[in-house]
């Protein structure tokens, strides 16, 4: 018998109970109560403002608001497993702070460095990383943290702190950045400055060493904005299915709070009566000067973004991931974000452009991109229709402005290794300054000249592909009139590529040496330069170092560049392909999600720039596909719970078309 009674929260709560302990088993069942009193720990009863719980489904958050200080049912906090840190006024945004004063730092020892190796503390009971920070910690001189929490996965220390207005936010900030600390080297010492600032170097001096502890612990450098969730106690961790738990101290009721000043004058360079005094001595001694207003700006003048600045920082941040091969987890939602704000500065699009582009290249899900880039897509829509923001009375266009520095800090990049990437743009020192000869190459092509070198490889390949056609027994003149068809060029052009590429057939090095000049050679013949009006000796009076400067000296002939005999075709992901066509070219790939051809797809070059897809690019795809389909299929049936292995690359044959060989010789 059917009834007709309507189910109650309680009933979909029962069900949540019985799907965690379904999947998780009992032990992972949440803890409300837990949940109640990390709440009330944060923001306790009679706190103003909103606070936003929060839980993650299929890579998306779902949150929620509510009010402040009042206590919270058991239906409201089944399924959350996120708390804000800070409370705001109507809902979570960093422009509606109702309160701060909590300071926080998030371990993930389970994350990559940045050059994607695994940290030295993955693997360690979260018990052992807690003594060992809290030691560092202290000897530094910081006060210690209120509680520490397991959250499943990572670690969390918390400064439960008096409540702050939003006003003071950005000092709290300013607190969260050194307490966070720089990027640090590859050798761990802190980058030099430009300038010299002793109270600075006594403050690198004692926080150094937790620095470096906090880098090798997986300290996240993103996670101290003001509107940063933290996971809730009692909740479960989907990824570990484990339960996030406080670790220290063992009853809440013994949470000691701290006052934000003392964390301060613990972390920055100078206390606050320290910087109340050099301010004051600063304003006795200046004087005051009268300070021309800047010249309002000409009537309908708006922003201008440089376009070539955000090429480069395009091309900068597509090198990093190209070095690395892929991008570390725990930085690839950010470099996702990054690259697609420098598309929009560079080049425009939508954010569906966007997330099909650069998902696949940060092994992220298209649709999970297209959610974290909603923001970005409201700003350019807003720069698209001419609007501006103020600032400092300079109109500024709406999209994200962040410096190249910043972005390398985000990434976690040292100058060597943007070095060794060859980054340009995206670096912790700054931008470094090019050359006029530089400046000027990179004018010539944007006017649309073809740089030198691409050039001379077109011409190579063009002589190539003739002698190719000689070799099948076509005749010299319609081997000309088929490459100056192929390559536009005119006949003359292309009768010099076929000679210059029979001269240089041969790969290996080639020694030639001229014979020695014969006893029968006249006195008078041609000699060298210091007998100049005077007569050559013959070789018999001529000593032996003398004889062998008559003989020409080795020529080497360099070999010509030789791109792959086959391109390499690497599946990244279920839409995405890599196309090799030798060991520094090659493109990207990108079949729309949604679509069902294969025709229907985006080539993004290593350099940022868009191309075409050649023509054997659907068999060799498919190959590709079918190749990568069997060995994860065969990883799997051999090994149930390991992680997927890395995809098969497979060598295809050149596709006999010209134009195919045409695009690889100018590096598409």
């Amino acid at each position: 018998m059917l009834s007709n009674r309507r189910p109650s929260v309680t009933d979909s709560w029962k069900r949540e109970i019985a799907a965690h302990v379904a999947v998780h088993g009992r032990a992972a069942v949440e803890n409300w109560v837990e949940m109640a009193r990390h709440i009330a720990t944060l923001h306790p009863r009679g706190s103003d403002g909103c606070i936003t719980l929060a839980s993650k489904v299929g890579g998306n958050y779902r949150e929620t608001s509510h009010r402040a200080g009042q206590p919270l049912k058991r239906f409201e906090l089944a399924g959350k497993q996120f708390v804000s840190m800070n409370r705001f006024m109507r809902r979570k945004m960093g422009k509606l702070l109702a309160s701060v004063g909590h300071v926080w730092l998030d371990f993930d020892p389970y994350a990559d460095d940045a050059r994607g190796n695994a940290l030295p503390y993955r693997g360690m009971a979260p018990e052992a990383l807690m003594a060992i920070l809290a030691k560092a910690i202290a000897e530094a001189g910081l006060p210690a943290p209120s509680y520490w929490t397991a959250s499943g996965r990572g670690l969390h220390a918390v400064w439960v702190c008096e409540a702050l207005p939003g006003r003071a936010a950005p000092k709290v900030a300013r607190i969260l950045k050194e307490l966070y600390g720089p990027t640090l080297n590859d050798d761990g010492t802190v980058p030099a400055r430009k300038r010299s600032d002793p109270d600075r170097d006594l403050q690198e001096a004692r926080l150094a060493p937790i620095w470096r502890l906090f880098r090798d612990a997986g300290l996240d450098q993103q996670t101290k904005d003001s509107a940063r969730i933290l996971r809730l106690w009692g909740s479960v961790n989907p990824e570990s299915g484990l339960l996030c738990k406080r670790l220290w101290p063992e009853f809440s009721e013994d949470i000691q709070r701290c006052r934000v000043d003392q964390l301060a004058d613990a972390v920055l360079p100078l206390t606050n009566d320290a910087f109340k005094a050099r301010m004051a001595e600063k304003a006795a001694t200046s004087p005051i000067e009268d300070v021309e207003p800047a010249k309002p700006r000409k009537a309908g003048w708006s922003y201008s973004p440089k376009a070539g600045v955000w090429d480069r920082r395009l091309v900068d941040l597509l090198r990093y991931r190209e070095h690395l091969g892929f991008v570390p987890k725990g930085k690839r939602h950010l470099w996702v974000f990054l690259t697609a704000n420098a598309m929009a500065h560079a080049k425009g699009g939508t954010v569906a452009d966007w997330a099909s582009a650069l998902a696949p290249l940060a092994g992220l899900r298209v649709d999970d991109v297209r959610s974290s880039l909603a923001s970005l897509g409201r700003r350019h829509d807003r720069h698209l229709s001419g609007e501006t923001s103020d600032h400092g009375g300079t109109a500024w266009s709406p999209l994200f402005h962040h410096r190249g520095s910043t972005m390398a800090e985000l990434l976690g990049l040292t100058d060597e290794f943007c070095a060794e990437a060859g980054m340009q743009s995206v670096r912790p020192s700054g931008t470094l300054a090019l050359t006029s000869t530089q400046r000027s190459a990179q004018k010539r092509i944007k006017d649309g000249a073809i740089p030198q070198g691409t050039r001379a490889e077109t011409k190579a390949e063009a002589g190539r592909q003739g002698l190719s056609m000689l070799a099948e027994g076509r005749t010299k003149a319609e081997t000309i009139a088929t490459l100056a068809a192929l390559f536009d060029m005119g006949v003359t052009w292309c009768k010099e590529a076929v000679r210059d590429a029979g001269k240089a057939a041969p790969v290996e090095a080639v020694v030639e040496v001229a014979p020695v000049v014969s006893e029968s050679i006249e006195k008078a013949g041609r000699f060298s330069g210091r007998y100049i009006g005077g007569s050559c000796p013959s070789p018999a009076d001529r000593t032996e170092a003398e004889v062998s400067e008559v003989v020409q000296a080795p020529v080497v002939k360099a070999p010509a560049p030789v791109l792959y005999d086959k391109p390499i075709i690497r599946r990244i992901s279920d839409v995405s392909t890599e196309y090799r066509t030798g060991p520094t070219t090659g493109f990207w790939v990108i079949r729309v999600i949604d679509d069902t051809y294969w025709h229907h797809v985006t080539a993004l070059s290593f350099d940022g720039d868009y191309v075409d897809v050649p023509e054997d690019y659907h068999v060799a795809a498919r190959a590709a596909r079918l190749a990568s389909s069997t060995a994860f299929a065969t990883s799997a049936r051999r090994s149930v719970g390991k992680a997927p292995q890395r995809r098969r690359a497979v060598a295809v044959d050149r596709a006999q078309a010209a134009e195919e060989y045409r695009r690889a010789s100018q590096g598409y």
